[in-house]
């Protein structure tokens, strides 16, 4: 369980310098992502899914939502108390998700941020971890299961 962090504490990592930050759920297979897709469409938060660019309905089946080999074509973007995290179903062997870190403000929106990792590590029974944009071993934040 993810004890209350002060926002005092953490607010420099969302000092927006240019790059995101990601979030990572690592060694995962799509048993995992079927339980998260399951976990978000039941969650409170506002789930757009795209496929080329357009709005479509997310699959019920995670297995689909994963583009074509060699194609970029998915990006699922969840929302929750101003923050959009995008998916862009890179790879079933790890879950990620980036976020605009000038989205994060206060406490309300580090609460909300805790919470959507504490949801992927619910799902998959796997820490997630926040880092700097692609520095997955430069670990800022992570949930405890």
């Amino acid at each position: 369980m993810m004890d209350k962090i002060a926002w005092g504490t953490v607010a420099e990592y969302f000092i927006f310098d240019g790059s995101w930050l990601d979030i990572y759920v690592f060694n995962t297979n799509i048993d995992d992502w079927q339980r998260v897709l399951d976990q978000l469409r039941h969650a409170q938060y506002d789930l757009v899914y795209h496929r080329n660019g357009n709005p479509c309905e997310l699959p019920q089946n995670a297995t689909d939502a994963f583009p074509a080999p060699e194609m970029h074509d998915r990006l699922l973007c969840v929302q929750f108390a101003e923050i959009v995290a995008n998916c862009h179903f890179f790879a079933p062997d790890e879950i990620e998700f980036d976020i605009d870190p000038g989205q994060v403000q206060g406490q309300r929106q580090l609460d909300a941020l805790l919470a959507f990792m504490k949801l992927l590590s619910d799902a998959t029974s796997k820490e997630s971890v926040l880092t700097p944009e692609n520095f997955p071993t430069n670990v800022l934040l992570r949930s405890h299961l």
